[in-house]
Order: C-alpha cells, then structure tokens, then sequence
C-alpha cells in the first residue's frame, strides 16, 4: 500500500493517499505550508489506482488525490459510494508511446497495443486511436469498450493492462498508453510520444474527500494550498511543462 509520513507537533492530522509522482511530490510541498496553521499532514502512498478510493470510503484515510473526475465518477456509480471532488489541482499528459515505431504512419498491421485495463481509461486510449484514425468506433456518447471497434484497418491488437504496469511492458508492445505520473516516476520522456493529450482540462487530477470531511478545515486548508501561486510556481520549476495547473 505504502508509507505514512508523519510530524510532530501539530493538533490536527489530516491523512491523505496519493500515487507517488507528482502527487505526492505536490502534497508533500503543501505539507510544509500546513504546519504554519497547525496541522499534521500525513502523505500515505498508494502504487495503484485501485485502493485509494476505497481506502478514503473506509476512513483510513481522510482525502485522496490522484485522480480526475470521470475515474471518480464511475467509482462512485460503481460501488455506491459518494467520494465528493474537492478542488482541482493539475493536468497530466496522457501519451500513445512506443519504442519499435517511429511515427503513426508507420504503426504496422497486427501492432500490439496496450491500453490501460479498468473502464475509464480504456474509453480514453480507444478514443485517442480512434482520433488518430487507427480505429473506428461505434457512434455514441457513453462508455467505450473493444467491443465498440467497428473498423480496424491495421488489424490492431489490442490488450488492456492494469495501468500501473504500462510502464514494464514497454518493449512488449508495439504501442503503450502512458499516464503521466508513471512516466514521470520513471523518467520516461513523453515529448518524444507518438501522440500526447497535453493539459486537456477534462483529465484535471482533484483533491477529494467524504461527503462527510469534504468542508472541513484541514481539507479546505489543503485545498487552499494547493490552489496557491506558491504551488503553481513550484509546479512550473519542478514539472517544466509536463504537468500543467487547473487553477
């Protein structure tokens, strides 16, 4: 699951999960900050996307902040919870990334793609080929699946892999889907992406809490903090561009 890191000091705990870059790198600035309003901020970090969630509606944790509205929602419609956005934060890029091809034109027939395996993401990664004109979907406005592909002139091969693993299979694959954060942990430069979805507003990465906590004062603390010129100017130095601010 992850670390807990924590100070003394303080009267008020706020525990927050993340997925390590640039979550936690972001939260872990805003830490510094808080102590000056007397409160502890304590970073749990996540690896996945699949626990944060379900870690924040359990109460192990107080918010969460690693993920964008349409992830959140079809947690929330999926599992009955009622995960409340807080504040939106930054946009990372989301890239189409290969080590065998050098350009879209030259993806070859029966290309193996990886997208990433939950519903959310797979959406997005098939409406990006098909955007590229590597595929053609089924005409709609609902979620997308492999079973929506009604043309696939290359005949790619598509396969959905947890996204935390997109990164280990580069070479496998003749075409990956990368997240930003995992590609930024890894040093992966997305500039040189076949394809990059850069700061698009509908992939703002949120703060979000309980429906319970969402209004408290360490979580609207946080959420001031983050919305700072302070952290916007850190994310300008540290990021350089790759990651984008939504405030």
């Amino acid at each position: 699951m992850g670390t807990v890191r924590s100070l003394r000091g303080p009267d008020r705990v706020l525990r927050v999960g993340a997925t390590p870059v640039p979550h936690a790198e972001i939260l872990d600035v805003a830490r510094r900050s808080l102590i000056d309003v007397g409160i502890d901020l304590r970073i749990e970090v996540f690896d996945t996307f699949d626990l944060p969630n379900v870690a924040l509606v359990d109460g192990a944790i107080d918010a969460n902040f690693f993920q964008y509205l349409p992830f959140l929602d079809e947690f929330n419609r999926s599992n009955g919870a009622d995960l409340r956005p807080v504040t939106a934060v930054h946009i990372e890029p989301f890239a189409l990334y290969s080590e065998k091809v050098a350009a879209l034109e030259e993806v070859p027939p029966y290309a193996e793609v990886a997208i990433p395996g939950d519903p959310v993401n797979a959406d997005r990664a098939l409406r990006v080929l098909r955007d590229l004109e590597l595929i053609d979907l089924r005409a709609g406005t609902g979620r997308l699946t492999t079973e929506d592909i009604v043309a696939n002139p290359r005949q790619l091969l598509l396969k959905g892999i947890e996204s935390a693993l997109l990164t280990d299979v580069l070479s496998d694959f003749d075409l990956v889907f990368l997240f930003g954060n995992y590609a930024l942990d890894r040093g992966i430069d997305l500039g040189a992406a076949l394809y990059c979805d850069h700061a698009n507003p509908a992939f703002a990465e949120y703060l979000v809490a309980r429906a319970d906590n969402h209004r408290s004062g360490p979580i609207r603390e946080l959420s001031r903090v983050l919305n700072s010129e302070d952290m916007r100017r850190f994310l300008a130095r540290s990021y350089r561009g790759r990651v984008a601010p939504a405030f």
